[in-house]
């Protein structure tokens, strides 16, 4: 089995903790963002992992990295920023249903966003199965440059680029803008997968098959759409189909469920062929994985390993 290689931002969600008394509020700190919950989570899947960021010199920067080295995840690829550059905090504020709502705490510029084509060198690919990113590293410079090198380096290496398109419209100036910046990326990925909600805003229609077709034209292999408690839709040039959803009970906090959906996905598809019978069953992991990282408070608690994973399938 390889290596799963995600690069981009890296944040330390807040949660509110327990009340202290009338003039105290009680915080609780959690490593998030996307990629570098892939990275922990293909890591308890039983894969090598490694995370390729940049983090602030200050409190939170070296919570990060203490949490991601305690998973098993290589971080020699992550950079430090002097102050006053900070490591993003976002506080998590968790509905009844288990959604979420971030309010984001950055400098400006973020500690993420300083992540330079220069810090991505070629021995990080080394023993790499896939690539992984998101679109948010593509907001602003250097780190979009970054990404588009790793992008690159990747397809000289014939290494597997799976984008992760994560598309928060907040975060952007205009949808438009996106869909630019998203544009060239996908000229360059072997797999990308969405939520069904990011396929109008960014492909134009609402048609799943459709939009699975345009990405076949500009050279993708594998589409995976992951449509919440309706399960996923996979798809290659030569076959799709849709997979059921699993059901993990209570949803406590569904933080993190696109991306252990990934990451399993990922795991599943290390270094084999692209047949229908492993993409099917790679989307089934992924659609197993996201429920059971509903089931807990934080981005990285409730990531399975591989043993749960396995028993969870089994008795669902």
């Amino acid at each position: 089995m390889g290596k799963i290689v995600a690069l981009g931002e890296v944040v330390s969600d807040i949660y509110r903790g327990e009340a202290l008394s009338d003039v105290e509020m009680a915080f609780v700190a959690r490593p998030g963002g996307a990629p570098a919950n892939v990275a922990v989570a293909a890591s308890r899947l039983g894969s090598e992992a490694a995370f390729v960021g940049s983090v602030g010199e200050d409190l939170f920067g070296d919570f990060i990295l203490r949490a991601l080295e305690s998973e098993g995840v290589d971080t020699s690829g992550v950079s430090r920023q002097r102050p006053p550059t900070r490591t993003s905090l976002a506080f998590v504020e968790i509905g009844e249903d288990g959604d979420r709502e971030f309010t984001f705490y950055r400098s400006s510029p973020a500690a993420d966003e300083l992540l330079s084509p220069e810090d991505v060198t070629e021995d990080l690919l080394s023993g790499a199965s896939f690539v992984n990113f998101g679109s948010i590293p593509l907001i602003r410079e250097p780190v979009r440059s970054a990404t588009h090198r790793i992008a690159e380096l990747a397809r000289e290496l014939d290494v597997p680029v799976a984008f992760d398109v994560n598309f928060r419209e907040h975060l952007w100036e205009s949808a438009e803008a996106a869909r630019e910046a998203v544009d060239p990326l996908l000229d360059l990925s072997t797999l990308v997968k969405l939520g069904d909600d990011e396929i109008p805003p960014l492909l134009g229609t609402d048609d799943i098959e459709e939009a699975a077709g345009t990405l076949f034209d500009r050279g993708v292999s594998i589409v995976l759409v992951s449509m919440g408690p309706e399960g996923a839709f996979y798809a290659t040039g030569d076959f799709s189909g849709y997979v059921p959803p699993f059901d993990p009970g209570e949803i406590v906090d569904a933080t993190g469920a696109g991306d252990a959906f990934l990451a399993a996905a990922l795991v599943h598809l290390a270094d084999e062929a692209f047949d229908e019978g492993r993409v099917r069953e790679a989307t089934l992991r992924g659609c197993a994985a996201g429920a059971l990282a509903c089931t807990d408070y934080g981005a990285m608690r409730a990531l399975p390993t591989k043993e749960k994973l396995e028993r969870f399938m089994e008795d669902g």
